[in-house]
């Protein structure tokens, strides 16, 4: 899952750097790259500080810190997280202040910050634990966590459900879209309660805590799934028949019973679903995609038991997998 964090540009002080420095610089860039959000503002100015100061490192450490920022700003889509700050927010305008203001508004995990800002941070009495020195970010929370959520999570039907509830909060938290993937929707039996279920969940847990779930009109939801039965162009003409109208009984299932009371739920977001005929059989596993991540779903949204409980599960994170996402969604649309 995601961590998130707000930078003080000042961490990229040329004065800080040595090769212990530099170590921690990297390992902060390089973790943000994998599995972590930057929050900046939208007017862009701790993004130009960092870029300035990036530059007045030494080439030694400099050279290699601008390839990682470069990398971060080129997948920014993936990676940065803009908020817009009111001017009149920040009456002195500085930097530090800026960031500050960022860490109290939206509640990211951590502002990393310079040694000298820390102690003016402490000064101030609005140091915290989560407020966390470059100097020593190898070994902070943040990083340890960080870790921890890049790697398999679960199985959740061992963990309480706050911390699953976590999980899917992480996830889902700074984006603007979810798409949920799975082939078996249509093809459960005519039966997608238990789809139901799960996704209402996740979509409940965006509602109340994303950044911008709630602001109308900006958010959507895409189903993505595949006919009930492929049809193939070998068959008879009576079975093609038989299988496209068994199809579209379970697609008007699925209209009826999981998309229309999702909409009905959630009226300011656009939720569409979108049925695939898939006849190489590229699309089997299921995941869950946001702005920010790609969390694949071992057993897909069934995933509560009769009594309420979570099934056996994992949700892991798999960045990599976006072209075959892209793939799916580029399927034909069946007919129905």
């Amino acid at each position: 899952m995601l961590v998130s964090a707000v930078p003080d540009p000042s961490v990229f002080d040329a004065n800080y750097f040595d090769n212990f420095y530099m170590v921690n610089a990297e390992d902060f860039l390089k973790g943000i790259e994998k599995n972590g959000l930057l929050i900046v503002d939208t007017g862009k100015r701790l993004q130009d500080a960092l870029i300035k100061q990036i530059r007045s490192v030494p080439t030694k450490y400099g050279q290699r810190l601008q390839i990682l920022l470069e990398e971060l700003l080129k997948n920014k889509k993936k990676r940065i997280v803009n908020w817009h700050v009111t001017p009149n927010s920040i009456p002195s305008g500085d930097l530090l202040d800026l960031a500050y203001h960022l860490k109290t508004e939206i509640e990211p995990d951590a502002l990393i910050v310079g040694d000298d800002s820390l102690q003016t941070l402490k000064s101030d009495q609005k140091y915290e634990a989560s407020i966390i020195p470059l100097s020593d970010y190898r070994n902070s929370d943040f990083e340890r966590d960080r870790q921890r959520y890049e790697n398999q999570v679960g199985p959740i039907d061992k963990l309480p459900k706050k911390e699953v509830d976590d999980l899917i909060i992480r996830a889902v938290r700074f984006s603007k879209r979810l798409g949920f993937y799975d082939p078996y929707i249509e093809n459960v039996n005519s039966n997608p309660k238990p789809f139901q279920k799960g996704i209402e969940y996740i979509l409940s847990l965006w509602h109340d805590n994303g950044l911008f779930s709630r602001q109308k009109d900006i958010c959507n939801v895409e189903i993505y799934t595949c006919c009930a039965e492929q049809i193939w162009d070998n068959e008879t003409n009576h079975a093609k028949e038989n299988k496209r109208t068994r199809n579209q009984d379970s697609h008007r299932k699925v209209i009826r019973e999981l998309i229309e009371p999702l909409k009905n739920k959630y009226p300011d977001w656009q939720i569409k679903l979108s049925v695939k005929d898939d006849p190489d059989g590229i699309f089997h596993a299921r995941y869950l995609e946001t702005q920010h991540a790609i969390i694949r779903v071992d057993k897909g949204f069934d995933l509560f038991t009769q009594n309420g409980e979570f099934q056996r599960n994992f949700f892991t994170l798999n960045m990599a997998e976006s072209s075959h996402l892209r793939e799916c969604r580029d399927l034909q649309d069946a007919d129905l």
